[in-house]
């Protein structure tokens, strides 16, 4: 989020396809750790490449499609929490391990996971392309340090362990096989270790969407590579899902294992202000996680649809030479932190800290869209949530309190800061946008209650996000001049970045799973947030309201 006040507003052939890049540490200019992301390599150069955010470009038509229909929930009756192994496949029936691979916690469940997207395609593929599923010929491949046998290479006669390990896993069309990073430091190893061995799961699967692309076909077309990473994307939500409503025979995923696919997303992301038709470009958290949520919610049939008629893109790029890309998307929080970037005392007098004009920016919102009665609200930090005195206290996604009596929001600053710190500067405008968002329900008279509520609050949250998101000319709808100088000088606009710091808070204050029912799962959270940044207000009414 930039400071309101300092800114007005087949390759010869071969296709090598890789869900992720080396781990680097801090990914260029964003505020958590992370990983460059790279992706199918385009054949040759394509307008296409340039084409700008919010367009969708028609690559071209593929197999026919049979249609699909919905699942008829976004849940099985009863959710479980952890992942089950129904069946037993030793991993070395399904994966070319070689002669002394090293243990690893998730061997039997990509042992399992293999098996069970091939038995998934041989059922989809015949549904959704109208022909027969054709096994990898060329296999799969753990590679490790240690192997002593050679890996095949794409294009070149081997893979070796050190360029595996720029990667995470690719698929390659020559050869027709797949290789994932097995190595005990791996970044598929360390997410493992963190999140668990579904993980593996939403790699694999998300691989073989590759696999499914060159059947069909796509990698042979001009296809900017972000649209092929989203088809690939769905199609691992899509097996996710089936494994999530129990309708594998060989395992059953649970709320654990759909968290875990969420942080996935956002742990291979590309790196804040990537331009996501770069060659290699996989798309911003936001657009990732979009494009899971539509495989699981809608199956493979869906996700087929999406090489002709791509899911929108959202801006993920810094206007170059700006204050916003010095800061990498991030406001300071107290403007003080300026003096550290050279800031004069003129400079940091006319900024405006981000606790400030985000409050600002929501009272405009709400102004605007349902009128002048609708009260400011001040916003005011506390030390502790506990010593918040007023008659009719509303703690709301952990971190706030709204005073609506006293039109209030009060924000425990402590911990806002650290998050702040650990993940950028949109955590708090999450927590305000829930604030003002609950706000705006008393507002209007809303009867929703309980989980209903919370989930229209996460929508209206992204209403006003999607509000504040520049378009490719950075313009936003509020952003307007009020004083005829030709410099907007009312509305913010949101930084690259942004949207999939509001993810991560969705992720962090969810509900354990989705048989909970308090303030929505993560993934339900992240499903009305998406409808709201996509469709505004009234999107929002249609589908959360009462």
């Amino acid at each position: 989020m930039p400071n309101a006040s300092l800114q007005s507003r087949r390759r010869g052939g071969t296709h090598l396809v890789l869900v992720a890049a080396a781990l680097l540490g801090v990914a260029a200019c964003s505020a958590q750790q992370g990983v460059e992301s790279v992706s199918a390599i385009p054949t040759r150069s394509d307008d296409r490449l340039d084409s700008p955010i919010g367009t969708v470009p028609t690559p071209g038509t593929f197999d026919t499609v049979a249609p699909q229909p919905a699942p008829s929930s976004t849940a099985p009756p009863t959710t479980i929490a952890e992942l089950v192994l129904l069946g037993d496949v030793p991993i070395a029936d399904v994966v070319d391990v070689g002669a002394n691979k090293p243990p690893r916690d998730h061997d039997a469940f990509v042992g399992v996971a293999v098996a069970d997207v091939e038995r998934w395609w041989a059922e989809q593929f015949p549904a959704v392309y109208g022909s027969p599923w054709e096994p990898l010929a060329g296999g799969i491949y753990a590679g490790y340090p240690e192997r002593d046998t050679d890996i095949p290479g794409c294009g070149e006669p081997t893979t070796s362990y050190r360029d595996l390990n720029q990667f995470a896993a690719f698929y390659c069309s020559l050869g027709d096989f797949m290789v994932y990073d097995d190595g005990p430091d791996s970044l598929l190893t360390q997410l493992s270790d963190s999140f668990g061995a579904s993980v593996m799961g939403v790699v694999i699967s998300h691989e073989y969407g590759h696999a499914v692309q060159e059947r069909i076909g796509a990698l042979d077309e001009f296809i900017a590579t972000i649209f092929t990473e989203q088809q690939a994307d769905c199609f691992s939500g899509a097996w996710v899902g089936q494994a999530y409503r129990g309708e594998s025979s060989l395992l059953r995923l649970g709320d654990n294992d759909i968290r875990t696919g969420l942080i996935a997303m956002l742990e291979v992301r590309d790196p804040v202000g990537t331009n996501q038709f770069v060659d290699g470009g996989h798309g911003s958290a936001f657009d990732r996680v979009g494009a899971f949520q539509e495989g699981f919610l809608f199956g493979a049939g869906r996700c087929a649809e999406l090489l002709d008629s791509p899911l929108t893109l959202m801006p993920n790029e810094f206007q170059p030479a700006t204050l916003d890309e010095l800061l990498g998307g991030n406001a300071p929080y107290d403007c003080e932190e300026l003096r550290d970037l050279g800031a004069t005392d003129e400079d940091i007098a006319a900024c405006v800290p981000a606790p400030q004009f985000l409050a600002e920016d929501l009272n405009d919102f709400w102004n605007v869209y349902l009128g002048d009665d609708f009260p400011d609200l001040e916003a005011q930090p506390v030390t502790d949530l506990a010593v918040v005195a007023c008659a009719d206290p509303l703690q709301l996604a952990g971190d706030v309190v709204l005073c609506p009596s006293q039109d209030v929001v009060a924000f425990d600053e402590p911990d806002v800061i650290e998050l702040y710190r650990e993940f950028g500067d949109f955590t708090l405008g999450y927590f305000y946008g829930i604030a003002w968002a609950e706000r705006a329900q008393q507002h209007e008279g809303s009867p929703l209650t309980g989980e209903a509520r919370a989930l229209l609050n996460e929508c209206y949250t992204g209403a006003w996000t999607g509000d504040i998101t520049p378009d490719s000319a950075g313009n936003t709808p509020r952003q307007r001049d009020t004083d005829g100088d030709d410099i907007p000088d009312t509305g913010i606009s949101s930084s690259p970045g942004d949207l999939d710091e509001a993810i991560r808070m969705a992720i962090l204050v969810g509900d354990a799973g989705a048989d909970v029912n308090v303030v929505g799962s993560p993934f339900e959270k992240i499903a009305a947030f998406r409808v709201g940044v996509l469709g505004g207000l009234d999107a929002c009414r249609a589908q959360y309201g009462a």
